[in-house]
Parts: structure tokens; sequence; C-alpha cells
């Protein structure tokens, strides 16, 4: 008799392939938006960023059931998710230390005015303003540090997202099958 049985695929093995690949994808998307200035509109790179990871993660879950029998729990949903967000932080961090230390050097001066503006314009104190404005310096963004809080971020962003998504995409194997 033929065995047909499709391999199993380890949830790290899922979250890193997809944290690759929507890795990539999150940095074209970053690039084009950092281009084209509307990296400094919040609602348009969170809702981009969001996007991508959702159906990243979506994704990766249906990769992974596919190569499972048609079954992940809970644990494994989330497993995935983490690594993918950790990778795509990893990447993305890289990604953002190269942009703004060689790619755009003023950078972080443009995000600061831009900053600055949206304060004013929304009538902040000034010694608010001055405690908002001090973390956004071309030596805090351009840090080293950076890549390491975008892993962070990545991780747990993609943590609290998959929490959610697990709990919908999940299909637990029956016990006595």
């Amino acid at each position: 008799m033929e065995n047909t049985a499709t391999p199993s695929v380890s949830p790290s093995s899922a979250g890193i392939r997809y944290g690759l690949i929507f890795g990539v994808i999150s940095i074209i998307v970053d690039f084009v938006l950092k281009a084209t200035g509307l990296s400094f509109k919040f609602s348009v790179t969170l809702s981009a960023s969001l996007i991508i990871w959702v159906v990243g993660i979506i994704v990766a879950h249906r990769y992974f059931k596919a190569h499972n029998g048609g079954f992940m729990s809970y644990g494994q949903g989330i497993i995935i998710a983490v690594i993918m967000g950790s990778i795509g932080g990893l990447m993305t961090g890289v990604f953002n230390y190269v942009y703004v230390n060689f790619i755009d050097p003023n950078y972080a001066e443009a995000m600061r005015a831009d900053m600055e503006a949206w304060l004013i314009k929304m009538n902040v104190p000034e010694e608010q303003m001055d405690k908002s404005l001090a973390d956004i310096t071309p030596e805090k963004i351009g840090s080293p540090t950076s890549i390491g809080s975008a892993i962070l971020f990545g991780a747990f962003v993609s943590l609290l997202t998959g929490l959610i998504i697990s709990a919908i995409t999940k299909r637990k194997q029956p016990e006595f099958e």
C-alpha cells in the first residue's frame, strides 16, 4: 500500500517561511510609504502594517493546516504568529536602520518636523511637545537598538493578533480517530 499522507510541517517552519515572505512584503510597503511621505501618517502606516500581518497569519495558518491534515491547535497558531512577527520585526528593523542611516539620513528630521507640526495643530503645550519630540532624533531612530525594539514589537503585536486569529482558524484533531 502506498503512503499518500501529506508530510507534516512544524509551526516553526511555517512561521519562518511566512515571516520571510511577509517580511519582504512589509519592507516593500514600508519603502513605498517612506518614498511617498505617507509613513508620517500614523493611520495609514498602522492600517497597512496590520492588514499585511493579519493576512500573513491567516495564510500561514492555512498553509500549516493544509500540510497537517487540516488541523492546527490554538497553541500552534500562536507559535506561528509569534515566529512570523519576530522574523518580520527583524527584517523591517534592519530595513529601517539601513533606510535611516544610509538611504535617507534626513528622515528623522523630516519625521520630527512633521510630528512638531501635528502637535502644534493639536494645540499641545510647549512642555509636553518637547517631551514628545525628545525621542525623535537620528541617534535614537537610527540606532542598532531600534532593530531589537522592532523584533520585540513585531513579536508582541503578532502575539496579540495571533491570539485572536488562532482562536478563529484553529481546528483540533479529534481525540479518537
